[in-house]
């Protein structure tokens, strides 16, 4: 009878070793300065309003902030954001990372319906851009990272994976059909930020958290940025 080898014995796993986690570091230093904190700035003029049920009269401009992020795509300055962080802006500002002063910017265009839209900075810009992945490489489980000025906190970074590929989602009279659902942390000032893949590719802009759970946010996809940029510039 031909001899018998013995059986292989199963591997055991090192019980001290460590599971390999994902180089977050290398991508946050490369592409950090791509993305940019937007300050937005209303002023209203004289009107009526209300005050614990009673009207008053303002002698003065009323003036309010809204907060977001955005992110720089080409080598001309362009950037894209959401178009609920500059709606009905009188002025818009960027704060990019490193730069004491912010600088002025100017809205390109937007779609409305889609919640995209395009401004360029008045100043040169030569730092790196941020390429837009291809909407077919996105998948479920991926890694992924965002960067965005949550409550106005510059240059935060959360971590977490691409939970699903399409969700469509309506929030008033805007329509969102291909939505990523991530659990990367999003927050207030995230709006308009990057999801940013390993490979450094913007797989999404974040865009809308669900208030009522922890880890359900939700991102317009590469592929309707793509679109968007087409249509926009």
């Amino acid at each position: 009878m031909p001899e018998q080898k013995p059986a292989k014995r199963p591997r055991r796993r090192n019980k001290n070793s460590a599971v390999a986690l994902p180089d977050f570091v290398s991508i946050v230093n490369r592409y950090q300065r791509a993305v940019v904190g937007i300050e937005v700035i209303h002023n209203e003029d004289n009107q009526r309003r209300f005050s614990f049920g009673m009207p008053w009269e303002r002698n003065t401009p009323y003036r309010s902030i809204n907060i977001g992020t955005g992110f720089i795509f080409n080598r001309k300055g362009y950037i894209l954001t959401n178009e609920h962080v500059i709606h009905d802006a009188s002025s818009v500002y960027l704060r990019y990372y490193g730069r004491k002063q912010p600088v002025r910017a100017t809205i390109v265009g937007w779609d409305y319906r889609h919640d995209i839209a395009v401004l360029k900075s008045n100043v040169p810009y030569t730092g790196p851009t941020l390429k837009i992945a291809k909407g077919t490489s996105i998948r479920a489980g991926e890694w992924v990272v965002a960067i965005g000025s949550p409550l106005g906190l510059d240059s935060t970074i959360t971590a977490g994976i691409i939970s699903s590929t399409s969700r469509g989602l309506q929030i008033g009279d805007r329509e969102y059909p291909q939505l990523l659902q991530t659990d990367a942390a999003i927050n207030r000032g995230n709006s308009g930020g990057p999801l940013i893949n390993l490979r450094g590719e913007v797989v999404g802009m974040n865009t809308a958290v669900s208030q009522s759970s922890q880890g359900i946010g939700f991102a317009i996809s590469a592929k309707m940025l793509q679109d968007a940029i087409t249509e926009i510039v």
